[in-house]
């Protein structure tokens, strides 16, 4: 049973890219957040990892492909198309999710997790690329009843943004949020942004990626973000864990408390290690 007042989450974690702009951002105030801004930070790149890491990566772009490439029946535009029949487990063609390194490292995992799924999710992308995204599948009728967005690996999430997916997905669909890991402040940002989003906003289930996965190093390639495979095996549990979540979430109301998947009952692979 979630703690009354805390929020419902889903936790499991990691991601490739360089990480030279993060290691800029300090723990601190926001005035340093807007000089970073102002100097622009680097992003994560995957690129510049292992060969194994970039191997890995460059997999789950194709299967991620295959997933949109496959034949697909979008409901029908309308208000009721996109809400979940009562009591169905949730399958994974009802979830649409959108992400950068850290899900495109983890496609063969989340694909195994929710057989169905749509997934696009590229390394280096920000914010306003996934809303870009969203904004399109939506208009085409082609955005899924439960959206998954695992962004800010790459750069700071705001409040702002956070409101335009809200408005963006719209009243029926069900949000999941998957929060970050990046061994310094940056990812530090944007869980705050996010955690403090959906204590307003009870109705969205936040993926604990960060939980999960902070005492689940050995689960890392060597940049400490993105997970090798046993750990996306991990990773793709806790995003199941939270899009079957949202089957509680029953609307936005005052005083509910937001729905919260973690990693702490997964169990890491047997016979991983590093």
């Amino acid at each position: 049973m979630p703690v009354p007042g805390k929020p419902r989450v889903s936790k499991d974690r990691p991601e490739t890219a360089s990480i030279s702009r993060r290691r800029q951002l300090s723990a601190g105030a926001a005035i340093a957040v807007t000089a970073l801004f102002a100097a622009g930070c680097g992003a994560v790149s995957a690129s510049s990892g292992p060969a194994g890491l970039q191997q890995q990566i460059s997999a789950g772009d194709q299967a991620a492909a295959a997933t949109r490439a496959a034949p697909s029946q979008p409901p029908a535009a309308g208000p009721a198309s996109t809400a979940l029949p009562a009591g169905r487990r949730i399958r994974g063609r009802d979830v649409t999710a959108i992400g950068d390194s850290v899900m495109s490292a983890s496609v063969l995992a989340l694909k195994n997790a929710l057989p169905g799924i749509y997934i696009d999710a590229k390394p280096d992308r920000e914010m306003p690329a996934g809303l870009a995204i969203i904004r399109r599948l939506a208009s085409s009728g082609q955005l899924r009843p439960v959206v998954v967005l695992g962004l800010g690996t790459n750069f700071l999430v705001t409040h702002s943004q956070l409101q335009q997916l809200v408005a963006l997905i719209g009243p029926d669909r069900r949000l999941v949020l998957v929060n970050t890991y990046v061994p310094d402040g940056w990812s530090k940002q944007v869980n705050r942004t996010e955690a403090a989003f959906v204590q307003q906003h009870p109705d969205i289930v936040l993926a604990d990626w960060y939980d999960t996965i902070i005492h689940r190093q050995y689960l890392l390639w060597p940049d400490h973000v993105h997970p090798m495979l046993p750990g996306t095996n991990v990773y793709a549990r806790l995003i199941a864990k939270a899009v079957q979540a949202t089957r509680t979430v029953t609307g936005p109301s005052a005083g509910t408390a937001p729905v919260l998947a973690n990693g702490s009952d997964v169990t890491a692979p047997a016979g991983a290690g590093g």
